[in-house]
């Protein structure tokens, strides 16, 4: 992908997931995009263009959802305590910090927002039947330990899925809405990433969601027909 994911072109690479009532970014949120919305770049791997943005916990995800919703004029899917405008939430982007409030989401509303793991793994799918996003031979798709040479590497570079999804095995793993049940401080992640082995690119796991690590990043989804 020559084109970079940017503020001025990320709807274009939404992806409508067929029988389904969601659209998905084609690729990982990128370094690029991801600065243009936040104003900085917290990733520890910098220097090509269409790296996958890293080092992000899942309350920066859900600040940069509710932001990119804002510069496009759509409602905020996220508030903290009712609250739906970042700059009230008294929280400071990759600072190490928490939000303190009650994180909800508005089920009607438009903008974009993390996946749920279910929509995560059915678009991961790509209404195929491969062990891995897009093939059963993980070289073909995703980067993981055995293949990256211990880095990240730009987004879509390997072949897609079946509905046209790049690196939802292997890069990054990325961050869903999802809680595991014992408290909303811990969040899923989905994927697999760059340091990990093939064994870790199709499940599921939960971490703090202040985690922030050079192999975590997330992308973003929109409800359709809302």
């Amino acid at each position: 992908m020559a084109e970079g994911v940017t503020y001025e072109n990320v709807d274009k690479l939404m992806i409508a997931v067929p029988g389904k009532e969601f659209s998905i970014l084609a690729t990982e949120v990128t370094q690029e995009l991801y600065e243009s919305v936040m104003g900085e770049n917290p990733s520890g791997f910098k220097g090509e263009k269409n790296l996958p943005v890293e080092q992000v916990s899942w309350y920066d995800a859900v600040y940069f959802c509710n932001k990119l919703s804002d510069m496009f004029g759509l409602t905020p899917v996220y508030a903290v305590d009712g609250e739906p405008d970042v700059e009230k939430w008294s929280y400071a982007p990759h600072k190490g910090n928490i939000i303190t409030g009650t994180v909800s989401q508005d089920e009607n509303a438009n903008g974009y927002r993390l996946p749920t793991m279910e929509e995560w793994q059915y678009a991961a799918k790509g209404g195929q039947d491969y062990k891995y996003s897009g093939s059963d031979n993980l070289d073909e798709v995703g980067w993981c330990r055995e293949n990256s040479e211990d880095k990240t590497h730009p987004v879509a570079q390997k072949a897609p899925n079946g509905y046209r999804l790049y690196d939802m095995s292997g890069n990054v793993f990325e961050w869903c809405w999802d809680s595991d049940g014992h408290g909303s401080n811990f969040r899923y992640f989905c994927g697999g990433c760059w340091n990990y082995g093939a064994d870790y690119c199709g499940g599921s796991w939960c971490d703090y969601a202040y985690y922030r690590v050079n192999n975590l990043g997330f992308r973003v989804v929109r409800s359709t027909g809302k």
